[in-house]
């Protein structure tokens, strides 16, 4: 072994032994933070307020989502070039004030929001795209495969924090004031997001442009990249889709009102601070295949219960397996995608490509999520069809956990 491997070696060993984590973790810590309270807005309490002016069909919002997610996979190839041979942060500080436009366009359309769906749907695609995709390039050149579990583990807690507390004080705000002032409040933290974001330096700048059919013939011969982009369609499917409007339904369905939509949000996210606390202190990836199989069984159950019956007990107990358990099924798969993003030739050369092709599985994924929500509840407006939505997502969920377990740890 030379001089330089002991060095690196030396150098590894200092990161995995130090309790601290790096200025620019924190700083991407604390933008996920501002994030996660602008998603909670959106997703949850944006989702509410689509039911109640739509005299409670999905239709409209199935309609939000399949536009604003396949216009996000279309601006994943738009904006490719301009991540990869140009300035990447910039491009999140431009999607972050598209964010802050479509923010202002709910303040400013009211109820009036479902006459514009469309238009509406692409603005949020286009937010999507040019934040979403630049920011995961950003975390994966920015965090060392060392560092990683850590950061993940802190950066989640942080975020669950938020989103114990965010949605009891928004749903309260919602109820005594109203869904437009709320989202003005919502406006002042993306700004903070945007002021935030001009600590985050541009790396891996390249010369080459854009060339998918090189990568797609490394693709093509990668079996651990074909497994880790079926998982990211998969997930689009669950978790990272329409399952998360799912939990949200069953929550509004059996609510009276923002403000308890908030506190059982809230109430379930304390279980998630736990769980990715622990995760991210003890979690090492020798526990890997334990912990998938753990989280799936749990999972399981969950969703038995509910085919069984859909009651507050057995939501209660799907939501409290979706909020631990499903987030460490996502957080092993995340590791599994950035640590290998961080092997060559996808580090230097072929990361933005690495990147798309994730974009474009998991946005497939969302699309035909959404597309079977929308056949089979929201033209049908029969919420008992929401069933058969749970037995498509248990099958997604049990295909994400035997796949990432085939997946070598890096």
């Amino acid at each position: 072994m030379n001089t330089e491997d002991i060095n690196e070696n030396a150098k590894h060993n200092l990161e995995n032994n130090s309790k601290k984590i790096s200025f620019i973790s924190k700083i991407l810590i604390l933008d996920q933070s501002i994030g996660k309270i602008i998603s909670i807005f959106l997703d949850v309490f944006l989702a509410a307020y689509f039911y109640k002016i739509s005299n409670e069909n999905i239709l409209y919002l199935s309609i939000y989502n399949i536009i604003g997610w396949f216009v996000a996979t279309i601006g994943a190839f738009l904006f490719a070039n301009i991540i990869k041979t140009k300035d990447k942060v910039k491009l999140y500080r431009f999607g972050i004030f598209i964010e802050s436009t479509y923010i202002l366009m709910i303040i400013v359309l009211g109820e009036k929001i479902i006459n514009y769906v469309c238009v509406i749907g692409i603005m949020y695609g286009i937010s999507t795209a040019t934040t979403g995709f630049p920011y995961n390039m950003i975390e994966s050149e920015n965090i060392s495969n060392n560092e990683r579990i850590k950061y993940v583990g802190y950066a989640s807690a942080a975020t669950e924090t938020i989103s114990f507390i965010v949605p009891i004080l928004l749903g309260a705000y919602i109820t005594i004031q109203s869904y437009q002032i709320a989202a003005l409040l919502i406006l002042v933290f993306s700004i903070l997001k945007l002021i935030f974001s001009f600590y985050i330096k541009n790396k891996n700048v390249q010369k080459s442009k854009v060339n998918l059919k090189e990568f797609n013939k490394i693709y093509i011969k990668d079996k651990t990249l074909k497994r880790l982009y079926l998982v990211e369609f998969l997930k689009g499917i669950n978790r990272y889709g329409v399952m998360s409007l799912v939990v949200s339904l069953l929550i509004i369905y059996q609510t009276n009102n923002d403000f308890e939509l908030g506190s059982w949000t809230s109430l379930f996210s304390i279980f998630t601070i736990i769980a990715m606390y622990l995760f991210g202190k003890y979690y090492n990836k020798s526990d890997k295949h334990k912990m998938l199989i753990i989280s799936l069984i749990c999972s399981i159950i969950s969703f038995v219960l509910v085919l069984y019956k859909i009651n507050m007990t057995t939501i209660v107990i799907y939501n409290i397996v979706y909020y631990v358990f499903m987030n460490i099924i996502l957080k092993i798969t995340e590791i599994n995608l950035f640590d290998y993003s961080n092997k060559e030739p996808f580090k230097t050369k072929y990361n933005t490509e690495y990147f798309i092709y994730r974009e474009v599985f998991l946005n497939t994924g969302r699309v035909l999520g959404y597309m079977a929500l929308l056949i089979l509840v929201g033209i049908t407006q029969n919420l008992y069809n929401l069933k058969i939505m749970f037995l498509i997502i248990a099958l997604s969920i049990i295909a994400v956990v035997s796949i990432s377990d085939k997946i070598e740890n890096s």
